[in-house]
């Protein structure tokens, strides 16, 4: 918890998710803030790119600065370190720490109930203005559709989705959901220092095997779970450490002094080295952001957490958000270049999307973050049915906990 109070501290907190079981870890939210910015700045200055007339992908991006904007979207793979973390928990508790034994009924369950409802309804609004807007026949565009609901777009398509595009990132982290039981059989192993290095030791050769999986044909390849699942081997590495290891270590401003400039260092480092050095980077930024005073305080600031916290909506809606302003700047012969368009992009896009994506949680995720809503709902069906006319049933939301150890934080 942020050691701030009083009403502002409380309105932000009663915005925060809602848990069940385990407890509130806020620097996870907080890294999450950073994750989702550089996305939103990424897809900001793509929108740019290609609004200012450059016929080259990334043509504007990759010029000028230290760290081109394209290697904003990095984001991506701290979001699927988190999501190692944050499932690994479960699994370290029950294997390392003899904790409740993770029921994979229930596990896949809560996959299902807690991420579909919002990711199907974003889908079915998206895809009559696909239709609409990009004048494509709509026979072509609900194929697509299917093909996404089931997460399966990457390998039927071998390319990235057309209704919403960012989904490619949630295809693969469904293919993580499925594996990670198995991939968690790696904490059976009572030595410490082998289930560790056993970790590193294949967060390296992943890392390795993608760099000769990233150029060719092997367009399904690059948009499956094998050129990325040396991002979530970084999460359970870290799940472990996090529940037997560096919560015991001193907090120190020499972790600031480390963390600070890896966190900046992850988005401005070279594609050729990225590959190699991103994963043992976000091990570091990742023992930073417990263990550092500043970057620690940072991210447990109630903003930064709760916005983070709300990070799967904004990256449902944030692309349609910055097309929709982009459109407008047009119509309105706002800016024409580059760097005018994200700079107006920035300041007028950046709130809307925050805005957006904040109304999208509050009616469409924050309640499907309550486990027991769908037989609220039956219940509320009945009640509506069958009960006295006139009468509301009420549907109350379970109170707030927290959420990391039983991995429902995703």
């Amino acid at each position: 918890m942020n050691s701030s109070s009083g009403p502002q501290a409380t309105m932000w907190q009663s915005l925060r998710r809602v848990t069940s079981g385990g407890r509130y870890i806020p620097e996870i939210d907080g890294l999450r803030f950073v994750a989702i910015l550089s996305v939103i700045f990424y897809h900001i200055a793509l929108v740019a790119d290609i609004r200012s007339g450059n016929r080259i992908p990334y043509s504007s991006l990759q010029v000028g600065g230290a760290a081109p904007a394209f290697y904003l979207g990095r984001g991506v793979q701290m979001f699927f370190a988190i999501s190692g973390m944050i499932l690994g928990l479960p699994f370290v508790a029950q294997h390392v720490h003899s904790g409740r034994a993770v029921h994979l009924k229930a596990y896949f369950l809560r996959r299902v109930t807690r991420l579909e409802p919002p990711y199907i309804i974003n889908l079915l609004l998206l895809t009559p203005l696909v239709v609409v807007l990009k004048h494509l026949p709509a026979k072509v565009v609900i194929l697509h559709l299917l093909a996404s609901l089931f997460y399966v777009h990457w390998l039927i398509y071998g390319g990235f989705p057309i209704v919403h595009g960012p989904s490619w990132s949630l295809e693969v982290e469904v293919q993580f959901y499925l594996l990670a039981p198995l991939l968690a059989l790696v904490f059976l192993r009572r030595s410490v220092w082998a289930r560790r290095i056993g970790l590193l030791v294949a967060i390296i050769g992943f890392s390795v095997l993608q760099t000769h999986l990233s150029y060719g044909d092997g367009a399904r390849l690059k948009l499956s779970l094998v050129c990325f699942v040396q991002y979530f081997l970084v999460g359970l590495l870290m799940a472990d450490w996090f529940l037997k290891g560096f919560r015991k270590w001193k907090t120190t401003v020499i972790w600031d002094l480390v963390g600070i400039p890896i966190l900046f260092a992850l988005f401005a480092i070279s594609n050729l080295l990225a590959a190699y050095l991103i994963p043992l980077m976000l091990i570091v930024l990742f023992i930073s952001a417990f263990k550092g005073k500043l970057l620690n305080r940072f991210l447990r600031i109630n903003f930064v957490a709760t916005v983070g916290g709300m990070c799967y909506s904004i990256y449902l809606t944030h692309l349609l958000v910055i097309d929709a302003c982009f459109a407008l700047f047009a119509k309105f012969h706002i800016a024409s270049t580059y760097r005018g368009l994200y700079v107006i992009g920035l300041v007028v896009t950046l709130p809307t999307i925050l805005l957006t994506g904040a109304g999208f949680y509050m009616l469409i995720e924050r309640p499907c973050m309550d486990r027991n809503w769908p037989n609220k709902l039956w219940q509320y069906i009945k009640s509506a049915r069958f009960g006295t006319a006139g009468e509301v049933p009420h549907l109350p939301l379970q109170s707030e906990q927290a959420v990391q150890f039983s991995g429902e934080n995703t």
